[in-house]
């Protein structure tokens, strides 16, 4: 194979349909709307000229470009001979070098916004003049700079960033795209030194460089070709060896030549994508469950062992000999004589005072060990360790619980996400649970996952934060982790919002010696099992390093038929925009002070359907499904057709909220555009929020009914759902209304979208702190942000303003 001297592809081994999706596509017909254009609209200059690979300066003789601008041709056309033409739907364009002479371009598409053309090989290096005109004689001007050489590589999507137009072969006669006929990152087997595997590389702006590197994942290599691909003008091949000792997963790669370096594509590579070392084996988990057995006999009470992954999944269910199957759930519900809750709510349509026994799913106690588990899996990262008793705090009408005329918890409302019944995140039974006796896990200092013990028949939330009780389950929960306990430095009780600690576990470690996993005294409910494979796949937004999953990832058009429907690169230009002011901020609820936000990014449309979801790299598991029923939320509430929903739902069964709302002049019929801070204003049990004595929300229940399980609207919505699912029902929805798959959230971090004043859907925002997520889903909104005359804000309710987004003081970094 003569790899040396020529490329190991010539343009011909491609077929049709590889050049048209994978080159032409991209080369010709890249979204107008990415932000180079923007820039152009915003520059005193009409046209702004970009490398067509990289969307940067500067550019390079022979390269291809791309210009934008506006008005810069009557219609849109594609050239379709060679050679190239100087003319396309009458718009022609030259370059003026610092000599002032002249050069006519050829041209391989022109559109109102944006002209793709050739950079003539002989033009000099320096800052040179763009004279766009147009075929009704309109002229746009812009500046560049040419350069020797401008490296840049084709992406899948026409931005500069993400996955590369690429391929990989052993042999030369067979090979690979990196990316998959749906868009996402096919992984490149990294060969051996006796099969090497090459990649292919194509970009532009590289045919004049010298000194090329190129480097996969911070690896050097020296390419085997660099020039022109020779079977389309302006194209550039790059030819490598892929290093077998690349590490795998989704890596980084970048060509550098002459002092500079290209946009960072990313390349999913064979091999561990994560280190697994700190995922939990067999052994770990028998050793987890062993330990909480072992010190549930010392204490005397048989109890229910749940240990679950990072990501919620069911690693093991031990139910020791004697453990009660059932549990009642409340906060208020006294497990007393005839199991009736404390203030007379009845279990019926409320959550507050049900009672779960041997349900279609399994026990109740293993339902409400699982979920403890999960509580302390999902909150818990490489920033911030949080158990079920952290949670607690942070649902309650009052934070800190039981403080008058303090404002509601700052999660107010986040214990009814990761339902079984959600579409999006749904291995929690009961949702997100406030009962001590959850604790993560972590294993060599890393987030591994988390145990929950149930045992007590008592699934409620601790309503007296300041006795410093020490129950069993929670005692028995910490014992389980020795050997496996977070980091001191970031547990809860190390993290203060507002001058208020946060609490992690009353409970000392006590552990020790445990039984052998073989003689414990129960029964194994779910098989014992090691970590399985993560739902997510590494990738880098721009600068900003995270993970997607498969179902919401690339980004989509909404399949909405409206002409301002939001289109994948409004998705894009969205969860960019947000994921960089992530990046900028600093976060609420993380150790070490200083660092960014990590933060669930999400955009919906109207239908309520997911057109992308971009998590950073350490964001909160729980933010998964929460950023999803934020966004949600506040597209629901803020459409035309709201009020009309809820009256219609499930026999009218919600009309009470609407006539609410009505009484209180909150209109549901898209006058008014509602962020999720706004809707959970009106979803408490005082108003306005915290106020002890007034009455509540139109959304929320009376505070003589309210309770975390019980708290209006919102668990309304869902119940009939959530119940089904318990009794073996297939799920379909946790709620009637179709754009309200997974539920509506009721705390702060979402915004609406619209688009030439149209409302098209909202961005939601889940991870370090409430104040963050506004501020990082407004900047998402950038330029798809509701007229101030119809936000929230501009509405009193009984003489009091609501509200829209609330930033953090000094939020940057």
């Amino acid at each position: 194979m003569r790899v040396q001297k020529q490329p190991i592809v010539s343009w011909s081994k491609f077929s049709h349909s590889v050049i048209s999706l994978t080159v032409l596509g991209l080369l010709l017909t890249a979204a107008v709307s990415m932000r180079p254009w923007q820039r152009a609209r915003a520059n005193p200059v009409q046209v702004v000229a970009v490398n067509a690979a990289s969307y940067s300066s500067p550019l390079a003789p022979g390269a291809i470009a791309a210009a934008f601008g506006t008005q810069l041709a009557l219609r849109t056309e594609l050239a379709d001979r060679l050679p190239l033409p100087a003319s396309l739907a009458g718009t022609s364009a030259r370059l003026i070098d610092s000599q002032n002479i002249e050069y006519q371009v050829q041209l391989f598409f022109v559109s109102s916004g944006q002209v793709n053309y050739l950079v003539p090989e002989n033009i000099p290096a320096g800052t040179t003049q763009l004279v766009i005109t147009s075929g009704d004689g309109s002229i746009s001007r812009g500046e560049l700079q040419i350069a020797n050489c401008s490296p840049a590589v084709f992406t899948y999507l026409s931005s500069g960033r993400g996955l590369p137009v690429a391929l990989s072969t052993y042999d030369g006669n067979v090979y690979e795209s990196a990316v998959n006929s749906d868009g996402t990152a096919h992984t490149v087997e990294l060969g051996t030194a006796w099969r090497p595997n090459y990649l292919v590389l194509f970009g532009t702006g590289l045919r004049h460089a010298q000194n090329i590197k190129v480097r996969v994942s911070g690896i050097e290599v020296a390419p085997t070709y660099a020039g022109p691909q020779g079977g389309f003008l302006g194209l550039d091949q790059v030819n490598l060896q892929i290093p077998s000792n690349a590490p795998g997963g989704l890596v980084d790669l970048t060509i550098s030549a002459d002092g500079m370096t290209s946009n960072i594509v990313q390349l999913k590579l064979a091999g561990e994508a994560a280190a697994a070392a700190n995922d939990l084996s067999v052994t770990d988990v028998q050793t987890i469950i062993a330990q909480a057995v072992t010190k549930a006999q010392q204490v005397g009470l048989p109890v229910t062992v749940a240990v679950t992954d990072h990501e919620g999944n069911v690693l093991g269910v031990f139910r020791m000999n004697g453990a009660r199957p059932d549990i009642l759930i409340g906060a208020l519900a006294d497990f007393n004589g005839n199991k009736k809750p404390a203030r007379g709510i009845s279990g019926g349509d409320a959550l507050e005072g049900q009672v779960l026994s041997n349900t279609a799913v399994g026990t109740g106690a293993a339902l409400a060990a699982i979920s403890k588990a999960g509580t302390a899996s999902f909150f818990s990262t490489q920033g911030n360790a949080f158990s079920t008793r952290t949670a607690s705090f942070i649902i309650q009408e009052h934070m800190p619980p039981g403080v008058d005329f303090a404002a509601g918890g700052a999660l107010f409302g986040v214990q009814f996400s990761q339902l079984p019944c959600s579409d999006v995140k749904s291995n929690l039974p009961l949702g997100l649970a406030g009962d001590p006796g959850g604790v993560p896990i972590y294993k060599n200092g890393v987030a591994a996952g988390g145990v929950g013990i149930e045992g007590d028949g008592r699934y409620g939330v601790d309503l007296d934060p300041t006795d410093f009780d020490v129950p069993p389950e929670e005692l028995i929960a910490v014992a389980a982790t020795l050997g496996y306990e977070s980091p001191a430095s970031i547990r809860g009780d190390q993290i203060l919002v507002d001058g208020v600690r946060f609490p992690f576990v009353n409970a000392p470690q006590t552990g020790g010696q445990a039984l052998a996993f073989a003689t414990l005294p129960g029964t194994v409910v779910n098989t014992i099992r090691a970590t399985p494979a993560t739902a997510f796949t590494p990738f880098k937004l721009g600068t900003v390093p995270g993970r997607v999953d498969a179902r919401f990832f690339p980004f989509k058009n909404s399949a909405s038929a409206s002409p301002n429907r939001l289109t994948a690169s409004d998705v894009n230009t969205i969860i960019s925009q947000a994921a960089e002011q992530a990046y900028r901020t600093r976060a609420a609820i993380r150790r070490p002070l200083g660092s960014p936000a990590e933060v669930n990014i999400t955009v919906v449309d109207l239908s309520g359907t997911v057109l992308g979801l971009f998590s950073t790299a350490d964001a909160p598991i729980f933010g998964f499904d929460v950023c999803v029923q934020k966004a949600r939320t506040a597209a629901f509430f803020s459409s035309s057709t709201a009020a009309t929903q809820l009256r219609a739902a499930e026999g009218g069964k919600f009309t009470r909220y609407a006539d609410a709302a009505s009484v209180d002049s909150v209109k549901l019929d898209g006058s008014i555009a509602f962020c999720d801070r706004a809707v959970g204003f009106l979803a408490r049990p005082f108003f306005p929020d915290g106020i002890q004595g007034t009455v509540n929300g139109p959304f929320s229940r009376p505070i003589n009914e309210w309770s975390p399980f019980n708290n209006g609207l919102q668990i309304d919505l869902d119940i009939t759902a959530l119940l089904n699912v318990l009794s073996g029902v297939p799920r379909t929805s946790c709620t009637a209304i179709p754009s309200l798959a997974n539920g509506i959230q009721i705390f702060a971090g979402s915004v609406p979208l619209y688009k030439n004043g149209v409302l098209v859907g909202a961005v939601g925002i889940s991870g370090d702190g409430i104040d963050q997520d506004d501020i990082i889903s407004a900047t998402g909104s950038v330029g798809y942000e509701a007229t101030a005359s119809i936000r929230s804000d501009q509405l009193f309710v009984r003489s009091v303003r609501l509200p829209w987004v609330k930033f953090p003081r000094h939020p940057n970094l």
